[in-house]
């Protein structure tokens, strides 16, 4: 895992970019990144959700004074920071111990950022937002909701996540929905 000093160094040998990039959000050994203005909300259209075919159950709003999010409610968010990471470093996203305070998670299931990730262009993270607070819980755009840990490969891989074949999930400026598996 790299350490503040690690992730300095990592970006100026070009191996991890980060866009925009703030010193000051960096930790002993992690990044907080901030949430964007883009959500894409899931609603409830009373259908069988098929991962092989998905329908669009997802409304895009963008959020400029705040989202409240409600107790169980899914939506989908990205972060403000573009990542770009080299062959040789992975990362990890959580999110941030007062996030989790409130009931918060970022990710469901996706927590790894493969190597590669944006090596052809930066892209935003995608977030998997969801509320286990019994109350409502309001998230602003701007706001630092999760962090991110970079790994060292001990061997770098050959060809990074953009530039695998069946990569779907490149090139993000803002959250996308499922794409078929």
């Amino acid at each position: 895992m790299l350490s503040k000093q690690d992730i300095l160094e990592a970006i100026k040998k070009g191996e991890l970019s980060i866009e925009p990039f703030i010193e000051d959000n960096l930790g002993p050994d992690s990044l907080d990144v901030r949430l964007s203005n883009k959500l894409l909300v899931s609603r409830n259209i009373n259908k069988v959700i098929d991962p092989k075919n998905p329908v669009n159950y997802w409304e895009r709003i963008e959020i400029s004074k705040g989202f409240m999010l409600m107790p169980g409610q899914f939506v989908l968010g990205s972060t403000i920071e573009r990542l770009s990471l080299g062959r040789n470093i992975a990362a990890q996203i959580e999110g941030r111990s007062s996030i989790g305070r409130l009931g918060i998670m970022v990710h469901v299931t996706a927590g790894v950022i493969h190597a590669g990730f944006g090596i052809k262009e930066p892209s935003s993270v995608t977030l998997e937002i969801y509320s286990v607070n019994p109350n409502p819980v309001m998230i602003y755009p701007g706001m630092k909701i999760a962090q991110l840990a970079f790994f060292r490969l001990e061997h770098g891989v050959e060809k990074g996540y953009d530039e695998l074949k069946g990569s779907k999930y490149t090139n993000q400026k803002e959250p996308l929905p499922p794409k078929p598996i």
